[in-house]
């Protein structure tokens, strides 16, 4: 007997818990990343044929840069990853494939892996040493690489590109903006740095 009233005991509290098993469980929460991108007010417009060849190589970027989440740096040297705010593609892809998009209104842009058929004058190298929102604003520095193509490849300009100052109060989507401006100054640093002809 006792083990008969047990077995309904038990089978009681289990059909019990399956029918309140739905309010047991907490509800799910929706949701809330956002993603972004680099974009600029680039126009699609093609250079004209007697203009510069660049081979642009792909941007590198720092380790901690290489997360899908948005970057924010807090002091010195702490960083914080925000993964409610992620881009929406690989950062060092973004940064190329913006920087290539610049360029290409005003040279002739290869992208890399160059091919052999097509003649450059000189390949572009960028490593970028920050990308990231601060209290300050904006964060934004890269080292420019210009190499002359040809038999002997010869470095003929390296210099450092800071962003100028822009403000950001903590919306994700000013970062990315901010960012995308950065990008644009790059590339006019790039410009100023082939030598003339």
């Amino acid at each position: 007997m006792k083990i008969s009233l047990l077995l309904r005991l038990a089978f009681g509290l289990v059909a019990l818990g399956l029918v309140a098993g739905c309010n047991l469980l907490p509800e799910p929460k929706p949701d809330l990343t956002r993603y972004f991108v680099l974009e600029g007010g680039v126009p699609g417009a093609s250079a004209p044929t007697g203009s510069v060849r660049l081979g642009l190589r792909p941007v590198e970027i720092p380790a901690y840069l290489k997360t899908k989440s948005m970057v924010v740096r807090n002091g010195g040297n702490e960083i914080r990853y925000v993964d409610s705010a992620r881009w929406a593609e690989p950062l060092d892809a973004g940064l190329t494939r913006l920087l290539r998009a610049a360029l290409a209104t005003r040279a002739q842009v290869v992208a890399y892996p160059f091919p052999a058929n097509l003649e450059r004058d000189y390949d572009v190298t960028i490593r970028v040493l920050n990308a990231e929102g601060t209290d300050g604003g904006v964060r934004f520095t890269a080292v420019v690489v210009i190499t002359r193509v040809g038999d002997t490849a010869t470095q003929v300009e390296r210099r450092v590109f800071t962003a100028p100052p822009r403000v950001w109060r903590g919306d994700y989507a000013e970062l990315a903006a901010g960012l995308s401006a950065a990008v644009a100054g790059l590339a006019d640093e790039v410009l100023l740095a082939i030598p003339a002809k």
